[in-house]
């Protein structure tokens, strides 16, 4: 018996970040998560609901924001492993935020920064 493929492209880096995430068309459907890592190609999240694939959202992580979309968003468990495709970043001043930009720069080099929020 052969070792399983790895499908992934892009070096995953871990991440642990309180998230809320909610789409843009329909701000109903919300949830808070827990970000368990990052990539070149998006953010892996752990939310307790199933959002649309290939809907628009928005990411909350302390006082930043990201925008996306989602990528996948499959069961695992009691939760929903969920893949968003990251876009644009406004990125805080608190020290976490400085954490997160550090990752996404790192994991990310060619996203879209728009500006850093005060």
């Amino acid at each position: 018996m052969g070792r399983p493929v790895n499908r992934r492209i892009h070096e995953r880096h871990p991440a642990d970040f309180q998230v809320r995430v909610t789409e843009v068309d329909s701000p109903e459907l919300s949830a808070s998560g827990q970000v368990f890592d990052v990539s070149q190609s998006g953010i892996s999240v752990y939310l307790p609901l199933q959002m649309t694939i290939g809907s628009a959202v928005r990411l909350n992580i302390k006082d930043s924001i990201l925008f996306g979309f989602v990528a996948h968003s499959e069961p695992e468990r009691s939760y929903f492993r969920t893949g968003i495709e990251v876009l644009q970043v406004l990125i805080g001043g608190s020290d976490l935020s400085q954490l997160l930009k550090a990752t996404l720069e790192e994991a990310m080099p060619e996203l879209e920064w728009l500006e850093t929020l005060p």
